[in-house]
């Protein structure tokens, strides 16, 4: 779990080390970027594509690594996951330097086509991991992505302001990346998944299924649509973070960088305390409070005029967000079979960046009458997540219920046949 926390945190620094600079130098006039007959709705939709093909790529990317982990090693896919995308920094760091948004573009179709080693991560801590202590060791790399979150922006700001070169960033970023393959390779052994008695698996003889076909699988197709709920609402907050600083308080690279790392320190409070969380209540109950606090902090966040008044709003929105994101994740791999775990985990990383596609898609209408919008729209989103894990919960109830019944009237003989076995009460 340490290299894992490592690996983790590396990958996620040098993904979010370029984000404080896309927004000024696709926004401001005076970064050269477009001429200077572009208009602002012209920027800000370039801005939305720019984002949006980062996710789109990683839709079918990260389901495909992590389908390729479960045949072929959690390690070799890693891999090639990182030198993937550390090519991707370098030809995103050329249009930069070149004021080429085409082969930015590219650049990011690389990046998104290969990220996926998050999800290989999650899949490993998994392998490794009881029903129990799965909601700790995912804590634990939900409390690495956000000091990566913490670290790379804040870097990435300072190194544009410093240098006055944006393509500094994508250049600093393709190097971290190499550093984390680096590191991954020298720390990490490529052994077979070990599966702990606890948890459920399918049986050797069953084809494993493919992308599809668990997106919609009945046991996981719930699920799947509160992730899509929640992280429509990270995405929407994200997407539109940096614009609306901009667009409000005309913020600069530095600045957009320190409100990176205000709103990333309570998401990391929200891991340690989701852990602890995990430790006395169940998963619905954790879904259920961090998507209400989440939507109380993001409605919250469109009415500071000064930069203490955003960081309380930050306080709600960055625990809410890892509260929320820690109980879907756990709930997919906990529904998942063993032998299924980077599939599934591909597919929902997959979906959280795929809702960056719906949030663009949304949000690209919302701004043109008003960016607020798009966190009033973020909020709702998040209070239904909220109401669909209530609903699951009753769900469980009513089926914990009907089991105990049926054990009433089963021998126990046949407790078996019926996968009541484990239960016991």
């Amino acid at each position: 779990m340490a290299v894992l926390f490592v690996t983790v945190f590396l990958s996620v620094a040098g993904f979010s080390l370029p984000s404080p600079v896309f927004a000024p130098l696709l926004l401001e006039p005076q970064s050269g970027f477009f001429p200077l007959s572009v208009t602002d709705v012209e920027r800000k939709i370039w801005l939305g594509v720019l984002i949006a093909v980062y996710p789109l790529l990683q839709l079918f990317g990260a389901p495909w690594l992590g389908r390729m982990s479960d045949r072929y090693g959690r390690k070799s896919m890693l891999l090639l996951s990182l030198l993937g995308v550390a090519a991707g920094y370098l030809v995103m760091a050329l249009g930069m330097a070149q004021d080429s948004l085409l082969v930015m573009l590219l650049g990011r179709m690389i990046e998104g086509w290969f990220c996926g080693n998050v999800a290989i991560a999650q899949a490993m801590a998994a392998d490794i991991s009881s029903h129990e202590e799965r909601p700790r060791h995912f804590a634990l790399l939900s409390i690495a992505m956000n000091l990566g979150w913490v670290v790379g922006p804040i870097i990435g700001g300072y190194v544009a302001s410093w240098t006055g070169e944006f393509s500094m960033v994508g250049w600093l970023a393709a190097g971290l990346v190499l550093l984390n393959a680096l590191f991954a390779q020298l720390a990490l052994q490529e052994g077979q998944r070990t599966v702990v008695s606890s948890d459920p698996d399918i049986t050797p003889s069953v084809p494993q299924q493919g992308n599809w076909q668990l997106l919609v699988a009945a046991h996981l197709r719930p699920l799947f649509i509160l992730t899509v709920l929640s992280y429509a609402t990270v995405q929407l907050y994200f997407t539109y973070f940096n614009m609306w600083l901009v667009d409000r308080f005309t913020y600069s690279p530095v600045e957009l960088a320190h409100c990176a790392v205000l709103v990333s320190m309570p998401m990391m409070l929200g891991s340690w305390l989701g852990s602890r969380m995990a430790s006395r209540f169940d998963n619905t109950t954790l879904g259920i409070v961090g998507h209400s606090v989440m939507a109380l902090g993001v409605l919250l966040f469109i009415f500071p005029e000064q930069l203490w008044g955003l960081a309380l709003t930050f306080l709600p929105a960055g625990i809410g967000m890892t509260i929320g994101e820690l109980a879907t994740a756990v709930a997919v791999s906990k529904a998942a079979s063993a032998r299924q775990q980077g599939q599934a985990m591909g597919l929902y990383r997959g979906l959280t960046v795929a809702c960056e596609i719906l949030a663009v898609a949304l949000g690209s209408l919302l701004v043109i009458f008003n960016v607020a919008l798009t966190f009033v729209l973020a909020a709702l989103f998040s209070a239904l997540c909220a109401l669909g894990f209530l609903r699951l919960r009753r769900q469980q109830a009513q089926q914990q219920v009907s089991e105990l019944l049926l054990r009433r009237h089963i021998p126990r003989v046949l407790w078996k046949d019926v996968g009541l076995e484990q239960k016991g009460e």
